[in-house]
């Protein structure tokens, strides 16, 4: 019996050591996990998040859960398929792509037609978690985004790379003068490029979240809205153009748009250079509030708007 029991007892420290080692391993393991992932430091350009945002390549994690996970939610989610958490990130869904595949159309490998620009080039949107990788989320950015649904829908579109900032402070000019300023930049794009024909000035306004964003099937929008500027004598194009392109968002959701603006008071601009061409627009996406995801979910419709209508007037 003594035997019996000796043997049992052995039996149950070694168990009780075993038990001891793997805990120290786990602990030991999970501690220096913690300490090197709250020292990770991501750093990317704006074209790599652009090519994340447009892409719908699945990648072993998300960059997002990088900075929104602890690093117990990180190894739960991708060590063990554990991703019923909260995390506090309940603003916006960036753990997948953000833009959905598009069937190309046509071939885009053709002179652009479409040209992309940003008279205030520096309107920027609400800061997430993107701040920590030094992203500008800018209308330059999206209008880049803008650029890719074009183009996946056969479209051939340029944006202007060149920096507002630069020909205003070249010839003195004050913020007063962007459109001056861009004017420069667009007659020099149409002498490169005489293949232009449809131009986009892309803005983002200034309102609160409220007036700005809307929820449509569970998904955010930032909401959309033409100006025109009635103060030049040729603006009945325009004013046609816009309201074409309204009209097609308005069938996609009435909620998404703000409408068609028309400016002729005084103080106004007025102008816009839509007198440039017939197929000028300004377009507002959205305010400052809107995250960059709920603006490229808007830029989607817009896109999908903008084939529409070219198949309709071609």
């Amino acid at each position: 019996m003594k035997v019996k029991f000796k043997g049992r007892k052995r039996w149950q420290t070694g168990i009780l050591k075993v038990f001891i080692l793997v805990l120290i391993v786990v602990i030991s393991f999970a501690g220096t996990f913690k300490i090197l992932y709250d020292r990770i430091s991501i750093s990317i350009d704006n074209n790599t998040y652009l090519d994340y945002l447009v892409n719908d390549a699945v990648s072993k994690f998300s960059l997002s859960d990088i900075s929104n996970l602890s690093s117990t939610e990180f190894l739960l989610k991708y060590s063990f398929g554990i991703d019923d958490f909260n995390t506090g990130i309940n603003d916006i869904d960036l753990t997948t792509p953000v833009i959905s595949e598009i069937e190309e159309k046509e071939d885009t490998n053709k002179s652009p037609t479409v040209y992309i620009f940003n008279s205030h080039q520096t309107e920027s949107y609400r800061s997430d978690f993107v701040e920590d990788f030094n992203i500008n989320n800018t209308v330059y950015l999206a209008s880049h985004i803008l650029k890719e649904y074009l183009n996946d829908l056969g479209i051939s579109a340029i944006v202007e790379e060149n920096s507002i900032v630069d020909v205003l402070n070249t010839n003195g000019w004050k913020y007063g003068s962007s459109y001056k300023a861009s004017r420069i930049l667009l007659e020099e794009a149409t002498k490169e490029n005489p293949s232009l024909n449809f131009f986009i000035d892309l803005h983002r306004d200034a309102g609160s979240y409220e007036r700005t964003m809307v929820e449509i099937d569970g998904q955010k929008y930032a909401k959309l809205m033409f100006v025109v500027g009635l103060k030049h004598e040729n603006y009945a194009p325009n004013l046609e153009l816009a309201n074409a392109l309204n009209e097609r968002i308005v069938a996609f959701s009435p909620e998404l748009s703000r409408g068609v603006l028309q400016k002729d008071n005084a103080g106004a601009n007025g102008i816009y250079n839509q007198d440039f061409s017939p197929n000028m627009i300004l377009i507002e996406v959205g305010g400052q509030y809107n995250y960059i995801a709920e603006v490229n979910n808007s830029l989607k419709v817009f896109a999908d708007c903008l084939y529409d209508y070219f198949e309709a007037t071609s």
